[in-house]
This record gives C-alpha cells, structure tokens and sequence, in this order.
C-alpha cells in the first residue's frame, strides 16, 4: 500500500537557493506547457497530448539555456504533472488547469538517484545533503520523493512509500456521525465534538496584520516580511486543523469497524454567503476524506448516505417527517409520538438506520444483536443505541 512520510527540510542558504531555482524551473515548464496547450486547444482544438509535450522538453531548453541547470527527471514528473491535470479536467472532476503562482505552494518531484543516509537526503545536481527532521523511522520500500516550499518559505520533504499497513482487530461498534457547526460533529453514541474554529479565532489578528500589510510600499522588505508572517500564521492555523481532523478520524477509525457519514455537496453548501467560512473553517470534505483512506488502511466500513435523505427531519422513533424544520431549529417535538429531539443527535440515528442497510458482511448480525426477534434489524441496533446497551 502507497504510504507518505512528511519530514520538515532544513537547508542551507545555499542548498536553500538551489531548490529556489529548481522549483522554479519545474513551475516554469508547467507553465510554458500549459500556454502553448491553451493556445492549440483554443486556435485549432487541439487536445492535450502527453508524449507529444514530452518531446517538446529539448526544444525548451535550446530555446531557454537555464533549464539546463534541472534535473532532467524532474522536468518529465512535471510534464506527468500536467498530464494528470488535464486527465481530471477531461474527467469532469476538476476545472482547467490553472498557471502555478511563485506565492503559492510548489513542489519538485524526484523519482530517481537520490540516496537517504540517517537524517539526510542526497539529491542530484546538489552536491552536499540536506538535513531534515526524521522524527519517525521509514517504513517499506521507497519509491520517490518530492520537496515542497510553502509560502512562509518552509521546506518539506515528501517520502513515498510501497509499505503493509496491519489491519486493526476487528469489532462489533457500529458509528454514525452528523456534522455541524454549533458542533463539530455529533456521533450516535451521544458523544459531541467540540467546533475548534482556528481560523476564526486567528481572524483578528490576521485582520490586523494584513491592514498593516496594505500601508507598506509593495516589493519592500517590509512587506515581503509581512508576507511571510501572514503566511506562517495561515499554516499555522492550517496544521492546528489538520492536527484536529488527524486525531479525530483515527480515534473514530479505530473504535469502529462500520463509519455511517452523509455525503455532502460540500460546493453546493459553500453556496450560503452566511455559513460559507464557517463550513470552510470545519472541512468537512477533508475529515471524511481522512476517514476514507484510514478505513481503507485499516480494514474498516466507510458508508456514505445519500445527501438527500432527510435525516433532521425524520423522527427516529415512529418516523414522521417534519417539513418545517429550520436550520435554526436545534430541538424540536414529533407531533405524532410526543418525542422530543436534539437535532443533531436525532440526525445521527436515522443515518445509522439507513447506513445500517448497506453494511457488507457478518458484522451485521454482530452489530446489531438480534437480541429482540421481534424487531428488524435495524430497529433493534436504534433500541441498543437508545437504551445504551451498545456503542453502535
């Protein structure tokens, strides 16, 4: 199984200056290919062609001597680069390729003669290694490697590896998870998870910083310093999130052996001018993500329910529908059983009945019990969950 190990790089200024200039020449390739392709497709509706931009390679670097200076194996990653952008285009699964910007976060592909020795990575064209931080020991057969520099001017090393990865003990628990945004997220345990909210806590002072930001002359030092301080605070508050979102689908991942989620239309969501950062703050999209691959990794279920199913508006106990119900409205009474629900939490049980029909293999019968036979299955997994006999 494909694995990626992340290591923070500490180069030299010179080492440091070298990967400027070699993930420059990769940005400048992507980008010099990805003109002359827009410029074909758009004169002579001509499609993306893979070997044919290859061998367009030797030509730039007659026509631009500095390419020279390249790894030639990383200019070919980068035509692969390209050619996987437009795959997804053409896919339907992601938009046009877009132009890489020096201010945004590049990256350079190594796939071949490159040697690690303890806490140092040999590359080539450089002549001395760069430490980096190994706070974890290398598992598996490596493939290749990629640097990346994010905006705040970090360098991060990028080990991919072919590795086994032990599928978790298995269990009989059974989870379904409703986000929010009052909550994180709701389980049908009962459990809610705090919202961190780090970009909202961290807006004040990102306020600050970027009116500041506004009152220096462009291209100063002053304002390049500024810059980075923005940046440093932004991937500050990215890894507080990530660091969240890691720790919470692990722990989830490995208590339960069946994940129930909805699958959201993230974009659709986005849509709401009022909740748009808020959602984008949560990231949702990426928690269930996590999820998914670490499922994968460690044998569990991740069952997605489908987006439309009214799952707040459902009574969980006789099933009437509440056509009503407000995104406002965080409790509300069934009018035809008299039971009063917490939204949240009433939304994670009917996605563990509907999650429940799409569970593959024995784990059912296990999950569920059947310790009433004159209920379905599904109707005693929701009584075990509501008279907590079970974790489900």
């Amino acid at each position: 199984m494909l694995y990626v190990y992340r290591f923070r790089l500490y180069p030299t200024k010179e080492q440091e200056e070298f990967l400027n200039r070699q993930i420059g020449h990769s940005r400048f390739v992507y980008n010099k290919l990805l003109e002359i392709a827009k410029e074909n497709y758009e004169k002579e509706g001509k499609k993306w062609n893979y070997y044919e931009y290859k061998r367009l390679l030797p030509k730039l670097k007659e026509k631009y001597p500095f390419l020279k200076e390249a790894n030639s194996q990383s200019l070919q990653e980068t035509v692969r680069w390209l050619d996987r952008a437009f795959k997804n285009f053409f896919k339907g699964i992601a938009r046009f390729p877009k132009f890489k910007s020096k201010k945004r976060t590049n990256s350079i592909s190594i796939p071949q003669h490159f040697s690690i020795e303890g806490n140092k990575i040999k590359i080539p064209k450089l002549k001395t290694p760069i430490k980096f931080k190994k706070h974890r020991e290398i598992e598996g057969r490596i493939k290749s490697i990629s640097i990346t520099k994010l905006p705040s001017g970090k360098f991060y090393l990028n080990i991919l590896v072919d590795r086994e990865i032990k599928p978790l003990p298995e269990t009989d628990k059974v989870v379904a998870i409703d986000v929010g945004i009052t909550h994180f997220c709701t389980l049908s345990t009962g459990e809610k998870i705090e919202n961190p909210k780090y970009l909202i806590k961290t807006e004040r002072r990102l306020r600050k910083l970027q009116r500041k930001l506004s009152r220096k002359k462009k291209g100063s030092n002053k304002y390049r310093k500024l810059q980075r301080k923005i940046a440093k605070l932004h991937e500050k508050v990215v890894n507080q999130r990530n660091d969240f979102l890691h720790k919470l689908s692990r722990r989830i991942i490995g208590e339960n052996q069946a994940i129930i989620v909805e699958d959201l239309n993230i974009k659709g969501l986005m849509q709401n001018g009022k909740l748009s950062k808020h959602i984008a703050d949560a990231s949702w999209r990426r928690f269930i993500s996590y999820l998914e691959y670490k499922a994968s990794f460690y044998g569990r279920q991740l069952i997605k329910v489908d987006p439309f199913y009214p799952s707040s508006k459902l009574c969980s106990v006789c099933g009437y529908k509440k056509q009503d119900l407000k995104l406002s409205d965080r409790t509300w009474i069934c009018p035809v059983c008299g039971t009063k629900h917490d939204r949240d939490y009433n939304a994670t049980l009917n996605l563990l009945r509907e999650g429940l029909k799409h569970l593959k293999g024995s784990l059912t019968l296990r999950a569920v019990g059947m310790e009433r036979p004159e209920l379905t299955p599904v109707e005693s997994a929701i009584a075990l969950v509501e008279t907590g006999r079970s974790s489900l």
